[in-house]
């Protein structure tokens, strides 16, 4: 059964079922590349990740696998009411209707009147929640559910977690989901862009708000990468003398290391997984760092072994892009195997456009700059233009192998590739300086704007 096929009762109902999630992501979405937040962060995110799922598993005609979240979200409710009755910066009514009016709609939609009976009398008419702990409540769990789908939607996660703030200020968990969404478009838009003034200030004001070892590695973090070194370094450094137990902090701590150099802390946070984490609960992340470990150390063949089983599936693009990068350090046969891995994670990633953009940007100045092949650079730029010529990458292009070299992209096309004579490649001159034109317009079009 469709959702807008569903019986109407008369009420107004907050869910993930009404939420106006895109509904082609939801079909496409596929579990391995999100997880549910653990409740150790965040119990209300790790309460509406698991809504969703329900509402996505539901809607992909996964009725058991539904079923079953909603039997778990029940099972953890008394653990999220006592947490949410605690913090007072949250409505427990608000988050009861939103996991009644999703079991609703799952029951009615397979079937089973005698539940969806018996949760619609225990829902409350949304129209009634009208306080501003209500509302944050309410547009805070549709940030949350629609940042399972980040990459489309993330505007519209900060637009949320924004308003969520506006309504409950002293939330912390509001002011960490819009600092979160924000980095993700920054490093969407740009993975090298400097963090902004907007997103430093929301990362210290969850911080400020709920003094949580999480949110103390997202300050560290956004110190990183604010390229505070010595702030970002005394706070990993007192976290690793905590002595934390947890395999994600663990991690977070050895990457912290193996970019310090500091190998000794780095080996004892990986040794540490190593012997208190089964093989078949370990992350990719985990292989991920070990490798880079190895290659710090010059150990490459190690390196590229545990690369290998970081980079398996296609949920791990960090990895696939420092492996990537392993290969471009010791590849000796004139680009081979570098260009052959990047049209196999082409292939990989081939429903993550910006990803796929990026390869062909890369693809592209490998061919100019290095092969002197103007015609598959020609090809690749015209490719990566094609899939969105407003994306931010084609205006600030970072060359992988050169860190602090940037290219405008239809500066560098004009000044490289376009010649008088535009018939030597058919028509990929002819478009390509088309879209010149077209980009030129636009920035004059800005500029008087």
């Amino acid at each position: 059964m469709n959702v807008h096929e569903l019986p109407t009762t008369g009420l107004k109902m907050e869910c993930p079922f009404t939420w106006e999630l895109d509904l082609k992501l939801v079909l496409n979405f596929c579990k391995k590349e999100r997880t549910i937040t653990n409740d150790e962060i965040s119990p209300v995110m790790s309460f509406i990740d698991m809504n969703t799922f329900a509402y996505i598993r539901s809607m992909q005609g996964k009725i058991v696998a539904a079923e079953e979240l909603i039997e778990k979200i029940n099972a953890t409710w008394d653990n999220i009411y006592e947490n949410v009755s605690e913090q007072k910066v949250y409505s427990i009514d608000v988050l009861m209707h939103i996991k009644d009016a999703t079991a609703y709609y799952i029951y009615s939609m397979i079937g089973k009147k005698d539940k969806a009976k018996e949760m619609e009398s225990k829902i409350k008419d949304a129209n009634n929640f009208k306080s501003d702990i209500e509302k944050g409540t309410i547009v805070g769990s549709r940030a949350i559910a629609s940042g399972l789908f980040y990459e489309k939607s993330v505007d519209t996660c900060i637009k949320l977690a924004k308003q969520a703030s506006s309504y409950s200020p002293n939330c912390a968990l509001w002011h960490y989901f819009t600092a979160k969404c924000l980095r993700i478009k920054r490093r969407y838009d740009n993975f090298s862009a400097m963090v902004s003034e907007e997103e430093k200030n929301a990362f210290l004001k969850c911080y400020e708000l709920s003094q949580s070892l999480d949110y103390r590695i997202c300050i560290a973090r956004m110190y990183k990468e604010s390229k505070n070194w010595k702030k970002c370094s005394e706070i990993f450094n007192e976290i690793y003398l905590q002595k934390p137990t947890r395999q994600k902090v663990r991690l977070i701590l050895a990457l912290s290391f193996i970019n310090s150099k500091d190998f000794s802390k780095a080996k004892d946070c990986l040794d540490y997984i190593e012997s208190t984490v089964p093989p078949e609960k370990r992350s990719k992340t985990y292989y991920h760092y070990l490798a880079k470990y190895y290659e710090a150390n010059k150990d490459y063949p190690k390196a590229k072994e545990n690369y290998k089983i970081a980079t398996l599936q296609a949920d791990n693009f960090p990895a696939d892009i420092d492996y990537l990068n392993l290969i471009r350090k010791t590849d000796s046969k004139n680009n081979y195997n570098v260009i052959k891995h990047l049209k196999s994670m082409i292939e990989k990633y081939k429903d993550k456009e910006s990803f796929v953009l990026q390869m062909y940007l890369d693809l592209a100045t490998i061919y100019l700059f290095q092969n002197k092949n103007l015609k598959l650079a020609a090809d690749y730029f015209l490719m990566a233009i094609k899939m969105d010529p407003c994306h931010p990458q084609l205006e600030n292009f970072q060359l992988p192998w050169k860190h602090k070299t940037k290219y405008n992209i239809f500066e560098l096309i004009s000044k490289e590739i376009l010649t008088e004579n535009e018939n030597n490649y058919g028509n990929t001159l002819k478009e390509l300086k088309n879209y010149c034109i077209e980009y030129k317009k636009r920035v004059e079009n800005n500029v008087l704007d």
